[in-house]
């Protein structure tokens, strides 16, 4: 009895410095925002170096420095704090490889950039239309860089049979992708959370009020954690094309086939069921409305 009254005891401790911490930690925060946003980052930077000393590292403390470090133009610093958040952080994001991959640049350090993306297409980048941004020109004349776009494209199948799935509609409808053969299909992988979804949604309604009659289908596939939002949300907006909703948000079994790790995320499939195009670039409104009437 006594050795569970004790550990009730320390965990009940436990809990109570943890929470403790995660409201310093917000306040320090909050107030490193402030000074940077009075562009007082010296004292913003000490103030962060005082927290860290005090309680450890967290990757937002870390983030945090690395921000305030870029400021400055403490490149080689950023590269150190940012590859520790890395390491400290159990989620292993492209995302973040990215990050590291523009501090390399910044450093004039192709070796270490392409080191880091080369992790970041192993943990999943897809965006590889995003890699002829200005930024990456120097990497562009090393062949090594041909070759991993060469393996974005692979696992994103462009050219092949775009990936099956057989699921049901938020209507409850029974859909399978392959009984769309004949149509030109636009996947939208979406969230009414993700302000650059609705930014885009707009233009897609253009486009299916504009192509619906000539074999174009448009399937949205809401990555919401309540059904109510998204219901409400395609009342409000009169939205008409398929709409498929799990409840699994990030987990939804079609986005972790498809690789989904970013959003909005549109795929573009060709009348035979070829996957035709994909990337960040298809956000550009003429860029989609092109792709698209390029198949029709």
């Amino acid at each position: 009895m006594r050795t569970k009254v004790l550990t009730i005891t320390i965990l009940a401790i436990l809990l109570l410095f943890n929470s403790s911490f995660s409201a310093e930690k917000d306040n320090t925060l909050e107030d490193v925002n402030k000074l940077s946003g009075q562009k007082e980052y010296t004292k913003a930077l000490e103030l962060l170096d005082q927290i860290t000393l005090k309680n450890g590292s967290s990757v937002k403390l870390l983030g945090a420095k690395v921000k305030i470090l870029l400021k400055l133009n403490r490149n080689k610093e950023a590269l150190d704090v940012i590859i520790k958040s890395y390491n400290i952080n159990p989620r292993k994001s492209p995302w973040r490889c990215m990050e590291i991959v523009s501090i390399c640049l910044k450093l004039k350090n192709n070796e270490e950039a392409f080191k880091w993306l080369d992790k970041a297409v192993n943990q999943g980048l897809l965006s590889y239309s995003a890699l002829y941004d200005k930024e990456y020109e120097s990497l562009k004349k090393d062949k090594r860089f041909d070759l991993i776009i060469k393996r974005i494209k692979t696992v994103i199948g462009i050219g092949k049979p775009a990936k099956n799935f057989t699921t049901t509609l938020i209507s409850g409808e029974k859909i399978s992708l392959s009984g769309l053969k004949g149509k030109v299909v636009l996947i939208d992988f979406w969230a009414t959370w993700c302000p650059p979804c609705i930014k885009g949604i707009p233009h897609i309604k253009e486009l299916y009020k504009k192509y619906k009659n000539r074999n174009f289908e448009i399937i949205g596939i809401s990555l919401d954690k309540k059904k109510e939002l998204v219901e409400k949300y395609i009342s409000k907006e009169q939205i008409k094309w398929k709409m498929i909703y799990s409840g699994k948000a990030w987990a939804d079994d079609i986005a972790r086939y498809y690789k989904v790790n970013l959003i909005p995320s549109y795929w573009i499939i060709d009348r035979k069921g070829i996957l035709r195009d994909f990337g960040i670039h298809l956000r550009d409104e003429h860029k989609l409305k092109q792709a698209i009437e390029k198949l029709l």
